[in-house]
């Protein structure tokens, strides 16, 4: 078990919860000593803070919480020479095995606090003879009655062999000169009883590590510390297959198949730094190759997912549910480790922790994490980078991270970030252990993070009192649930992970396979700039129970009156609101705090579901742990949304958008011209396009050749089950692939449709097959454990039109172009030769016009039109329009010999033409921003100007003359249109 929790706050000083120090070579020993004294000196220096400042406020306050601390336990303690208890809340008589062991740890670890008192300047309790007396016979007793070399170990092993001896080890470094020779050897005979060598895995063989290693400096035994130290060599490597330890991807597994990075993989870092920093410049100093792991965990692993000060918990197990230990909590235990890994990293990594924990520190508004410093050293250090100039914050690490070997996935941009918490064949759904994380049920099903400015989302009791069975992003079966029910479940299903592409684009998707139930669907999301696209398809179910799936379950204010907007119109501000609301395009909810509004973009409309709820309950029907367990009566407000699928449902879908941050002014503008089209949604594939950013996210679902189109036509072809994200610039396009089952040993056969002049890179397993007239691209994924595979492309002009009217008959209706000849005639002419021919349109009505129209593949990405034009006369209106549809994207005209371009509501003067002379007119349009570029002979005359009007995508180009008009003539010429 993971035994990062608090009993009281200042616990924390304990190797549990202290997270590094970095004295060597700083405090020097009070008096000539052997090496075995000199690193329990340093060692107890990092317990107690070594060398401080009194006049420190910071520190001083930290110094009475633990005096307050000793002195609340000593106060309370029985020192009775007849008592069966030490304190009468550890009273075991009669209790459970595991409650024994538990309570022995929790008397160990209260006696360690009074050490603390005792063993640290300026505390009143300092060296105070009283004290002591009552610590040793206190610690007599433990080993007479509890916890003695000759104890049979019962209930929780954990207790036994590292929880009470971490904290026995520390008592007696603190209160080593105070102590008999037997004394010593009685309490390290019990610890060598009960952990004598290295033999677990992942964080708990750190921990053994550290148990023999500072019992091996207290009883100077050289060959301990020897094994010690080489018992961490395995912790540092890569695991290679499947176990507990650091992944490649970042990843972090305990208990085989849980994800923990925020937990066990916090409290390896924490207790590996300290060992390594401890036996630093001695003759046991760690010097394997491996170290330099380290330095990369806190990179891939720690820096993804902690928020602003907070640990996500989707990293964090069972840890989630102990109050004691929230996101933030953890968040500063993360934070200290790094720190101590900065005091003695090379000094480029050891820069850039110092910028990581600056940043944290002054980012973190909801709980100053220098509150979470609850050791004086670390205090110390904490408010020495924050106070150096030199340290430059490091600000939020933008991008988008997948650990495909936990089933993770976080997307980091600017002002938010998104998390996702799945599970399959390879991960449990959740761990529910020594009765804690009683109703994580749904936590591995797909649930969603969103991180902003509500710093406090998952903190402030969030997890003592949200709904369990409504969990956001999830897809549940509403059966009741048991506690503990279908905890360590492996799915059947493996099509879990997905993509990324450029960096900070992903596809993320599931394949759910609920625990107990009939229920199946396929999950998706997608992860854009500013935006999240989650779709589901293929809803199965037939127990009868009725199937949800929850868009958000938002803790709200202490008043539960966020302003909830659904299609422009407030909804009831009361506790107690619910309501089935149809016909929802869009929902806008008011954050608690700035930077935390929400907006949901229903596509298409649809019905949901909202409740705004207090709910009323304690910690304890969550964790029910008797070290932790927590039975304060709690209120917390929530807002829910969801659908209802009903029961049975046969193929149910869903799609929503996540707008993070937008005002529901914003949102609204954001409805009536939404920026992405969802391809398919349906059990064979998903996909979405994203256009303002030209990217496009696909899931492939079934182990047979399937084709995502737009309209009629073909986007993307996969052979076979795959996630794929393409990214398309004006001159590049990167492809992202990856086996999310990670069970293909062979090859996933793409086609692209689109040409590529060449290739730019390509990651080694991607084989191009061809560039033109279409992409294709083999990816080996065999042993790829859910890598994603990058391959980009220069692009070649995808050529949409194409006109030079030289192979025209002059004098005949030009080929392809559709006209009205009402006002006139359009035909070819010989201009500027017989060789080089142009289209002429002639108006010779003064009531009716003549255009010429030509259609093509409508592209929503951006287009270039490009073409000549000659026009006769100066007085006269004459137009050029580019379109979608019936709309008009782009309109120019000329007006009293200027051209003009119309941006949505005015023209605007481009430059002056002169009559009977060509002009090569270039437009650079993006439908997805509806702006675009003019230039006329090569020179920019507009910059990033509105369109006409908003479209979604651009389809044609027309000619035309004013219908008032008469005796005026236009020709073009080397039309052009690509994309």
């Amino acid at each position: 078990m993971w035994k990062r929790f608090r009993i009281v706050v200042l616990t924390v000083l304990s190797l549990n919860f202290v997270f590094g120090f970095g004295f060597h070579g700083l405090i020097q020993p009070a008096y000539a000593a052997d090496s075995y004294d000199d690193l329990r000196i340093k060692w107890k220096d990092f317990l107690t803070g070594g060398s401080y400042s009194l006049s420190d406020p910071d520190v001083a306050d930290l110094i009475t919480e633990i005096t307050d601390n000793a002195q609340g336990y000593w106060s309370t303690m029985d020192t009775s020479p007849t008592r069966v208890y030490l304190w009468s809340d550890l009273d075991d008589t009669g209790a459970v095995n595991s409650t024994k062991s538990s309570n022995m740890s929790v008397n160990y670890n209260r006696l360690e606090a009074m050490a603390l008192a005792y063993a640290t300047s300026g505390s009143s309790l300092y060296q105070d003879s009283s004290l002591l007396g009552d610590l040793i016979s206190a610690l007599d007793w433990m080993h007479a009655n509890k916890y003695n070399a000759g104890s049979t170990e019962i209930g929780n092993w954990f207790d036994w062999e590292i929880g009470t001896p971490l904290k026995l080890n520390d008592i007696t470094v603190l209160l080593y000169d105070q102590l008999t020779a037997a004394q010593i050897d009685n309490y390290m005979d019990a610890i060598e009883a009960f952990n004598p060598t290295v033999t677990l895995s992942g964080a708990n063989r750190v921990w053994e590590s550290t148990v023999i290693a500072i019992r091996g400096i207290i009883v100077k035994d050289s060959a301990k510390i020897a094994a010690a130290r080489d018992g961490l060599t395995a912790v540092f490597a890569y695991v290679p297959t499947i176990g507990d330890g650091f992944y490649t991807d970042g990843s972090f597994v305990q208990h085989g198949r849980f994800a923990y990075t925020g937990g066990y993989g916090a409290a390896l870092i924490s207790n590996i730094a300290n060992i390594v920093n401890l036996l630093n410049g001695s003759a046991w100093e760690v010097t394997t190759a491996g170290l330099q792991h380290m330095f990369q965990w806190v990179y891939d692993s720690f820096e993804p997912l902690l928020y602003k000060g907070a640990m996500m918990d989707m990293s964090r197990g069972r840890n989630m549910s102990r109050r004691s230990s929230q996101d933030h909590s953890a968040g500063g235990g993360v934070a200290q480790s790094v720190i101590q890994i900065a005091q003695f990293a090379p000094s480029a990594d050891a820069a850039n922790f110092k910028s990581m924990v600056k940043y944290w520190i002054q980012s973190d508004t909801f709980r100053p994490m220098l509150d979470n410093m609850r050791s004086i050293y670390h205090l110390t250090l904490a408010k020495a980078i924050v106070a150096d100039s030199s340290i430059v914050p490091r600000g939020e690490p933008l991008g988008y991270y997948s650990f495909p070997m936990m089933d993770r996935a976080v997307q980091r941009r600017p002002d938010f970030a998104f998390a996702l918490s799945m599970s399959s064949k390879r991960i449990y759904n959740y761990e529910s252990l020594n009765n804690e994380n009683l109703k994580g049920w749904y936590t591995g099903d797909g649930m969603t993070y969103l991180y902003n400015g509500d710093l406090g989302q998952y903190s402030d009791e969030y997890w003592g009192l949200v709904n369990p069975y409504r969990l956001p992003g999830t897809t549940v079966d509403t059966r009741t649930r048991a506690d503990k029910d279908g905890n360590t479940y492996l799915s059947s299903k493996n099509w879990v992970g997905g993509a990324t592409a450029a960096g900070i684009y992903g596809a993320a998707g599931m394949e759910l396979d609920a625990y107990g139930s009939t229920l199946t669907a396929r999950k998706s999301w997608f992860s854009f700039a500013d935006k999240i696209v989650a779709l589901g398809a293929g809803i199965h179910s037939t127990d009868g129970n009725v199937i949800e799936t929850i868009v958000d379950n938002r803790k709200i204010n202490e008043d539960g009156d966020n302003a909830l907007t659904v299609n422009g119109s407030a909804k009831s501000s009361s506790l107690g609101w619910s309501e089935t609301m149809s016909g929802v395009s869009r929902i806008h909810l008011q954050g608690n705090a700035a930077d935390s509004d929400i907006g949901y973009y229903f596509p298409g409309g649809t019905t949901v579901k909202g409740l705004r709820e207090a709910r009323t309950g304690s910690w304890e029907s969550v964790n029910k742990y008797v070290k932790l367990k927590d039975s304060t009566i709690l209120t917390r407000n929530f807002l829910t949304l969801w659908f209802d699928h009903g029961a049975n449902p046969v193929n149910g879908d869903y799609s929503y958008v996540i707008l993070p941050n937008v005002t529901s002014a914003e949102l609204d503008d954001y409805a009536s011209h939404p920026d992405v089209d969802i391809l398919e949604n349906t059990d064979e594939a998903q996909a979405v396009r994203d256009r303002s950013v030209h990217t496009t996210g696909f899931n492939f679902w079934n182990a047979a050749s399937k084709t995502v189109y737009d309209g009629g036509d073909p986007v993307l072809t996969s052979s076979t089950k795959a996630s794929v994200v393409m990214v398309e610039q004006e001159d590049e396009l990167e492809i992202g692939a990856a086996d999310p089952t990670q069970a293909n040993s062979g090859t996933i056969q793409l086609e692209i449709n689109q040409a590529a002049a060449s290739l730019i890179s390509a990651d080694p397993g991607v084989t191009v097959v061809q560039l033109q007239p279409t992409i294709q691209l083999s990816v080996n994924v065999s042993g790829a454990r859910g890598k994603t595979f990058h391959a980009k492309f220069e692009r070649a002009e995808n050529v949409l039109l194409s006109d030079s009217f030289d192979a025209n008959t002059t004098g005949a209706a030009p080929s392809g172009w559709t006209i009205d000849t009402s006002g006139g005639t359009v035909d070819i002419a010989d201009d500027p030769s017989s060789v080089n021919k142009s289209m002429k349109l002639s108006d010779t009505s003064s009531a009716s016009r003549v255009s010429a129209l030509h259609s093509f593949t409508a592209s929503s990405s951006a287009v270039t039109a490009e073409f000549k034009v000659k026009l006769e006369t100066t007085s006269s209106l004459y137009y050029m329009t580019l379109k979608s549809g019936s709309a008009e994207a782009i309109r120019l005209r000329t007006f009293l010999g200027q051209l003009q371009v119309y941006n949505g509501g005015t023209y605007t003067d481009l430059q002056g033409y002169s009559p009977s002379t060509w002009y090569t007119i270039k437009i650079a349009a993006d439908p997805a921003t509806d702006l675009a570029d003019i230039y006329i002979d090569g020179v920019l005359v507009q910059s990033q100007g509105a369109f006409a009007g908003a479209v979604s995508d651009i389809d044609s180009i027309l000619f035309a003359t004013h219908s008032s008009g008469i005796n005026m003539t236009m020709k073009l010429d080397d039309i052009e249109i690509t994309n």
